[in-house]
């Protein structure tokens, strides 16, 4: 059975995340999941290919949360942010983020666009760019 929505929370499509946006509330369907990751400070980090109706974007989730998220689960996710990790765009939870198991296997979805394929500059690279093409 599906979680309503809280009164006045909205959810945010993957879509129209940007880089460094922060505090906002989603519900994505988990397509894929990777192998977790360890970091040399021993941190497990787990990631997965998630949409909603707009499109899909990793989704990295840090500590022992990750575990227990499976193909087919629908998460809500409050508290979200979305980050650039080597110039691409992620989905996860902030530090005091929540994520919640809302249900599993009935959403509409769309794979693309991936908006984590997609790069990312920042505003003195799009210059760099720029000027670079007006001097060509």
């Amino acid at each position: 059975m599906a979680v309503p929505l809280k009164l006045g929370q909205k959810l945010t499509s993957i879509a129209t995340l940007r880089p460094s946006m922060r505090g906002f509330d989603c519900e994505v369907i988990v397509l894929e999941t990777a192998m977790p990751t360890t970091t040399n400070a021993g941190l497990t980090i787990h990631t997965f290919l998630v949409a909603d109706r707009t499109g899909s974007i990793i989704m990295t989730i840090w500590g022992t949360e990750g575990e227990y998220i499976r193909n087919g689960d629908i998460l809500r996710i409050e508290g979200a942010e979305a980050r650039l990790f080597k110039g691409f765009l992620q989905l996860t939870t902030a530090k005091f983020g929540k994520l919640l198991r809302v249900g599993e296997e009935t959403m509409l979805f769309k794979e693309q666009p991936n908006c984590s394929e997609m790069m990312w500059v920042t505003e003195e690279e799009s210059r760099a760019m720029a000027e670079g093409k007006n001097k060509a």
